[in-house]
């Protein structure tokens, strides 16, 4: 017989026992530490008590996670199936309020998705799936300033003896990098990494830090001194390898960035996890651009890419399966996919009006690049570089696409224009070699002569020693 039942945090939940309240917060607990026996945590508690609405509700939320077209259907199934039920049992507001966001997540409707959460934690501040979801939506609706913003208003609630007080700490970093306070956001996550060493996600925030202020032989030494701890996360730790290749990369060496391609990043890229994914193809990108030859290493790739034409719930992943069909050559799959994108456009859901301003714009771009029209890629990347946020993904994750529209338009032989654009990159990012290399290449093409020794010479600086 389902009953109310209080957990540690004093959140109610209808279950048949208080055992499943305590199972719960376990699993709250796993999927803020990107556990891998999450996924069981959840088969387990669904098996033994099949009537609680929060698991119901939470088996859904994880189907969405998954970002597939296939899931969201069947997400879109449990949806139902849990407001039948709710209605049948009289479950409580706040797992009415759970239901109701991801009724909304699933019929696209994002912002309404993150305001019903952050609803709930108006009340609830220590709804810990409420906080980590809502965390992830602000994420991949691109705004890093209610990413800090959801955890400031309910950090001081949580007592620092809580057991998930460090992926608090954590992710109120991430969201104060992404804002730009990157002092901050150090000193949050360090903390949080000192509480908690396994938190991958609080060292991955600090890992961003140290990317945006282009300290790359610390950001090495941060996660390969780190590695026996966060490599006992779920896929999510390819994603911090992926982190250790930019700073690989900016330091000239190359075969480190292959060799953690193809023993870590791809890995397990079978399983269709999406981010692997986003990782593999930004990297491989980045490499070309850095005048790498990746041989074959884009099929692999394709292959999963083309089970995901149909996708339509994140702008971000799907324009990263497209890099994926078009550098692989797989031209009806890539068009297969435009058509997706295409039509996506035209819906009445969040990520429509996103895919509408800015993701087509930047597939169409993509196309060209790839096809070597430079000047048709800038065209249609140019006007969409500022509206980049909206896309979702992190600073460091969009900036596959500037790089993008730096290398056309560089390629395109307009030089002013890229001698300006790489002018403004240098201003942000002073110790990029690849920044300075190219720069140098434009200044030498334009006869400044000065200019352009200096500007190999600072490329030098950057890179490691030989």
């Amino acid at each position: 017989m389902l009953k109310n039942h209080d957990d540690s945090c004093g959140l109610s939940f209808t279950a048949s026992n208080i055992q499943s309240v305590e199972s719960f917060q376990r699993l709250t607990t796993a999927y803020m530490g990107l556990l891998p026996e999450t996924g069981d945590l959840l088969k387990e508690l669904c098996r033994s008590d099949p009537d609680m609405p929060m698991a119901l509700c939470t088996k859904g939320y994880f189907a969405k996670l998954i970002g597939s077209a296939s899931h969201s259907a069947r997400a879109k199934g449990i949806s139902d199936q849990l407001n039948r039920h709710i209605a049948a049992i009289g479950a409580n507001p706040r797992e009415q309020q759970h239901a109701a966001a991801l009724a909304a997540w699933c019929e696209g409707r994002l912002e309404e998705t993150a305001r019903l959460w952050e609803s709930i934690l108006l009340e609830y501040p220590r709804d810990g799936m409420a906080v980590r979801l809502a965390h992830f939506m602000h994420f991949y609706i691109g705004d890093g300033r209610q990413m800090r913003d959801s955890i400031a208003r309910v950090l001081p609630r949580w007592p620092e003896r809580h057991v998930d007080y460090g992926f608090m700490l954590g992710m109120y970093a991430f969201g104060l990098e992404e804002s730009g306070e990157v002092a901050q956001a150090e000193k949050y996550g360090r903390s949080a990494v000192m509480r908690n060493p396994r938190d991958a996600w609080s060292v991955h925030a600090v890992a961003h830090v140290l990317e945006m202020t282009e300290r790359h032989q610390e950001g090495i030494e941060w996660i390969s001194g780190r590695e026996k701890d966060w490599s006992t996360v779920n896929n999510f730790r390819f994603h911090l390898y992926w982190h250790q290749c930019l700073y690989h990369l900016e330091r000239g060496e190359l075969d480190s960035v292959l060799r953690l391609y193809d023993e870590q990043i791809v890995s397990d890229i079978e399983s269709e996890f999406y981010l692997d994914m986003c990782n593999a193809t930004s990297l491989l990108w980045r490499l070309e651009m850095f005048g790498v030859d990746v041989g074959a290493r884009w099929h692999r790739l394709a292959a999963v890419a083309k089970n995901h034409v149909d996708d339509a719930d994140l702008v971000f992943v799907s324009l990263h399966y497209y890099m994926a069909l078009i550098c692989a050559g797989d031209r009806e799959g890539a068009e297969r996919m435009v058509g997706t994108i295409r039509e996506w456009s035209r819906l009445e859901t969040t990520q429509a009006r996103i895919c509408g301003e800015v993701g087509l714009a930047l597939a169409q771009g993509l196309k060209y690049a790839r096809n070597g029209e430079h000047a048709k890629a800038v065209v249609k990347m140019e006007p969409v570089r500022y509206a980049l946020d909206q896309i979702g993904g992190s600073k460091a994750q969009r900036d596959v696409f500037h790089m993008i529209l730096l290398d056309m338009v560089q390629s395109s032989q307009d030089a002013l224009k890229a001698r300006a654009l790489f002018a403004e990159r240098l201003g942000h990012k002073p110790h990029s070699s690849w920044a300075w290399k190219h720069y140098g290449n434009i200044l030498d093409a334009l006869g400044e002569d000065d200019g352009a020794k200096d500007a190999a010479m600072r490329a030098s600086e950057v890179m490691a020693p030989a």
